[in-house]
């Protein structure tokens, strides 16, 4: 979730990893159904823009293992955010996806 914890309106640029060997990453907006934004959040050209005050968007990250990766394989998936109006606020998330 890319919430607005300011005082004033501001836009939100996102990236986070994208597949790699044995996983695959897609992004989507909110919580279920959506739109596929993996390839601009991938490349760091995602914009939440005209976030209000308190407000937020939720950007879901499905991760999906390749057959045959092998188990204890990890994966790390970081995801980003920075202001738009203020360069210095930024926050991240990191999830790990373990294979079994």
């Amino acid at each position: 979730m890319i919430q607005n914890d300011g005082s004033a309106t501001d836009s939100f640029n996102v990236q986070g990893d994208g597949s790699s060997t044995g996983f695959t990453i897609k992004y989507y907006t909110g919580s279920s159904g959506g739109t596929d934004i993996t390839a601009s959040v991938t490349a760091g050209t995602y914009t939440i823009t005209n976030l209000g005050p308190g407000a937020n968007q939720i950007i879901r990250a499905v991760v999906s293992v390749t057959r045959g990766t092998a188990s204890s394989t990890v994966k790390d998936c970081l995801v980003t955010s920075k202001s738009v109006g203020d360069n210095l606020k930024r926050d991240a998330v990191k999830a790990r996806v373990t294979v079994n």
